[in-house]
């Protein structure tokens, strides 16, 4: 049996073990199976289980854990952030270069 030859929504080819993510919602998965029927080809995706028309997926760079993983800051760092942005906000706004349109 001859191996299905699909591509992703860039055109990029697509096959098990691929990284990708789900357009609509940004879900990320590795891609376990293709599989073709009447209505088109689908991917089966590891995160959710879940069978994805293919043009729907990107092909995407895998992403480390680490990256995905919640920071805990101390309260000190927090008010660092905190005071970065008050200052970044602190801009003041003038008009002397803005022009009306006539």
């Amino acid at each position: 049996m001859s191996e299905i030859k699909v591509s992703d929504s860039a055109g990029n080819p697509l096959h098990a073990g691929s990284f990708v993510q789900y357009i609509n919602t940004g879900t990320k998965g590795n891609v376990i199976e293709i599989v073709s029927d009447d209505e088109g080809t689908w991917a089966l995706v590891d995160k959710t289980n879940l069978y994805y028309k293919t043009e729907v997926l990107k092909i995407i760079n895998p992403v480390e854990e680490k990256e995905l993983s919640e920071k805990i800051l101390t309260r000190e760092e927090v008010n660092q952030v905190l005071e970065k942005q008050k200052e970044a906000g602190n801009a003041e706004m003038s008009d002397v270069s803005v022009e009306s349109g006539g």
